[in-house]
């Protein structure tokens, strides 16, 4: 063992009669732990948000959208995706109209026409219908939208296009289906503006669209997703590729941000613990101020002291560093197995607080400690080095 780290061990804390050094000692311990165990689970829960969320938004979109023109799609779809059996292809319409029930107010959707009988089988929907099934005459609306119109499960709903009017003094195309399923998709407002609708129902309804407006793509290994984008977009340059994060850039965005921010908020916690450390390091020093000259009037270098004392800044600092992430690893685990943590799923659209930990969040908050905890040792070792054996003997009198 070498010397300094010995001596490091003796002084731990101020050692025999430490006094106001212990107790300010395990204050920084504490306020390590916390901060450290309040880092990674913030982490785990935004993590869990972020991956639920993730998973909603790829079952409403898919994994790639395709836009082009007509005969562009067409091509694609005949020539490019008849022949590789692992993409599902989804041709959807979309556009912007009204929806209503005999005797009330319209409200402003968008519909998205496509194979209505696939619908369940390409998108992650949660889904109540009457048969288990969509018939190919039927529409499905969100469960917000549902109750805003107070309809049900086989009801006749209104559907309109005023941007497909004939002329301008014309009315706009009317057609009347009926509601077969109510979704549940609790995130965004897909619940309270979204209408899937047949794809033949929309071709009759939107009379200025020529054709599907895109396709949308869902792969069986979605490692094989970019290598399809660059095909495409070599294959076919009018082609617009769009996957999922990117339809949604602004929504993914905010959450990295959010992240970034509680990361750096959370991480004030373990800022306020290293400067009770540079305090408790300093106090030390005034305690063995005897010992420290006479370390250096036997020939102790300052590196050496320096030494003492950043170790012992890394000895206090572990101890509370661990002491976090051990205690907030087992509540991450035992939340990530058994489910212990609720959350009230009607205000939530999950019914359990989600937590996920990946590698690099448990390297981030040892990382953040030890860049701190250098910062205070160093601090406090600088003090300690500028202590000469004259002034030690002189100050201890």
């Amino acid at each position: 063992m070498k010397l300094s780290t010995y001596i490091a061990k003796r002084f731990l804390l101020g050692g025999k009669g430490s006094g106001v050094s212990k107790f300010t000692g395990w204050i920084a311990i504490i306020g390590m732990a916390v901060g450290s165990f309040a880092l990674v689970l913030s982490m785990a829960v935004l993590n869990g948000f972020e991956q639920r969320v993730t998973e909603k938004i790829r079952g409403f979109e898919g994994d790639l959208r395709l836009s082009a023109d007509e005969k562009t799609l067409t091509e694609c779809s005949s020539n490019y995706f008849t022949k590789r059996t692992t993409i599902e292809t989804m041709p959807f319409i979309e556009r912007k109209g009204l929806i209503h029930r005999t005797g009330e107010p319209p409200k402003l959707v968008t519909f998205k026409a496509v194979e209505i009988n696939r619908l369940a089988e390409f998108y992650t929907v949660n889904m109540e219908s009457a048969s288990g099934d969509v018939s190919s005459d039927a529409v499905v609306i969100g469960r917000l939208l549902a109750n805003r119109l107070d309809v049900h499960i086989g009801d006749a709903v209104m559907l309109m296009s005023p941007i497909d009017q004939p002329s301008v003094f014309g009315l706009p195309r009317r057609i009347q289906t009926t509601v077969a399923g109510i979704f549940s998709a609790n995130v965004l407002d897909y619940d309270d503006r979204l209408v899937f609708i047949p794809l033949k129902i929309g071709e009759k309804l939107f009379t200025r669209k020529r054709g599907v407006d895109g396709i949308d793509l869902r792969f069986d290994n979605i490692s094989t997703m970019e290598i399809t984008r660059l095909e495409l977009n070599a294959n076919y340059p009018n082609i617009t590729t769009r996957s999922w994060d990117k339809i949604h850039e602004g929504l993914f965005q905010a959450m990295k941000m959010e992240r970034v921010g509680a990361i750096a908020v959370l991480s004030l916690i373990i800022l306020v613990a290293s400067f009770n450390l540079t305090s408790t390091l300093v106090l030390i020093t005034v305690q063995k101020i005897r010992q420290i000259g006479i370390l250096r009037t036997i020939g102790a270098t300052s590196s050496t002291i320096r030494s003492i004392l950043i170790k012992q800044g890394f000895m206090i600092g572990s101890i509370g560093v661990s002491i976090g992430l051990v205690l907030s690893l087992l509540i991450v685990g035992t939340q990530y197995y058994f489910n212990v943590l609720p959350l009230p799923e009607d205000v939530y659209f999950m019914d359990t607080l989600p937590m996920i930990l990946t590698p690099v969040d448990v390297i981030l908050v040892p990382m953040i400690a030890i860049l701190l905890i250098s910062l205070s040792s160093i601090l406090a070792a600088k003090r300690a080095v500028l202590i000469l054996p004259k002034d030690a003997v002189h100050i201890e009198k």
